[in-house]
């Protein structure tokens, strides 16, 4: 299949026009789209603050610098997820411990949560893997009986709704102890090319994190208050995001088609399996995931749909297989923790979800995977 890549961002004369608005504007770094974006969007998702930053990594490292976490502090991870948020946990001297994933819908296993926390824990770090949802209410009783923090990575399931709820909104858990980030790499539901938002609904650590995102300056130029870094959004790419914020039903609405289309034609298939969803969640996927039942089947299935272009990637791969992580330094970490994640790093592949595709190369995707096991 020619022409279908897995990364494929649609811009159009609403992104072109608001870009060139913001050149002619003079306001190339920090300016008007900048503001204007972070307003819309903590409006949509019905959220108090929103920060942006220059890319998704350094969200999620400026909240760790915002939320004080001491090196050697333990934060539980998945198991199975993208490297990002691992390594600034790294960066920071703080201890990622592995919590393994259900391999029903690829997200951190809440069953096993409580027997990983010690009394270095500080948060728990929740990374909706490929755009499906972890356990929320059972999470946030966890997270309240220990007093911990709650960071949500929703860079893989932005605009999702449960309970009619934007995933990400910060609204049910303590204001203080809860905060959210997704990136918005050109890959993603909602791009700037390259770029980042946090969402908080706590004032004071909105405003703490805009100081750390500005080098630390406070109040008059060259004046600095704490160490902080350049983590700002420049205003051209905000007026990307600012204009794919005003489009934001139409990406919804494809999204919403393009799921609807893979999980008809690639359910109740005894040979591969799709992610089981909660009935109150409405999914905006990032990229649509099928688990295969043996690694042979994934790799004949990826040189097929790879022969002319990119159109299919891998799973992650199991924190315990990157052994730069060194991850089993830890007492309470053990090989029973990536069971499941190494199962689905062998055998999951992620089909494409952006909204350039055009519905019959999905559904040419879909006869290639189902033609596939007609013939072996």
């Amino acid at each position: 299949m020619k022409n279908i890549k897995f990364v494929d961002p649609l811009t159009t004369n609403i992104e072109k026009k608001n870009l060139n608005a913001a050149l002619k504007s003079g306001w190339l770094s920090h300016g008007p789209y900048v503001e204007n974006f972070e307003k819309k969007f903590c409006k949509l998702l019905n959220s108090k603050y929103s920060i942006s930053v220059n890319n998704g990594t350094n969200a999620i490292l400026l909240i760790l610098m915002a939320l004080n976490f001491k090196r050697g502090d333990e934060i539980l991870v998945p198991s199975f997820c993208y490297i990002s948020p691992i390594h600034m946990l790294k960066v920071l001297g703080l201890v990622p411990v592995p919590v393994d994933i259900e391999l029903s819908n690829l997200q951190i296993n809440t069953n096993q949560i409580e027997k990983k926390i010690s009394k270095k824990t500080s948060a728990i770090l929740l990374i909706h893997n490929y755009g499906s949802i972890c356990e929320l209410k059972k999470i946030k009783r966890i997270a309240k009986k220990k007093n911990l923090y709650i960071i949500e990575d929703v860079s893989e399931v932005l605009f999702s709704k449960q309970n009619n709820n934007f995933v990400g909104d910060c609204n049910w858990y303590n204001s203080e102890k809860i905060i959210s980030y997704a990136s918005l790499h050109a890959s993603k539901t909602l791009i700037a090319g390259e770029g980042g938002i946090i969402i908080t609904n706590s004032k004071k650590i909105s405003l703490k994190l805009k100081i750390l995102r500005n080098h630390g300056q406070k109040g008059k130029p060259y004046f600095y208050a704490m160490t902080g870094g350049n983590f700002r959004l420049s205003n051209l790419l905000a007026s990307i995001s600012y204009s794919q914020l005003l489009r934001v039903r139409e990406i919804i609405k494809k999204k919403q088609l393009l799921n609807s289309i893979y999980e008809k034609k690639l359910s109740k298939n005894a040979k591969f399996s799709i992610m089981s969803d909660p009935k109150n969640f409405k999914s905006i996927k990032w990229g649509f995931p099928i688990l295969l039942k043996k690694k042979n089947d994934k790799e004949n299935i990826m040189k097929i749909l790879n022969r002319n272009s990119t159109l299919c990637r891998p799973g992650f791969y199991s924190l315990s297989k990157l052994n730069h992580l060194k991850i089993f330094k830890n007492k309470l970490t053990s090989k029973l923790d990536f069971k499941n994640a190494e199962i689905a790093n062998k055998n999951v592949i992620v089909l494409p979800m952006h909204t350039k595709i055009k519905i019959n190369d999905v559904n040419k995707i879909c006869n290639e995977i189902l033609n596939y096991f007609k013939k072996i």
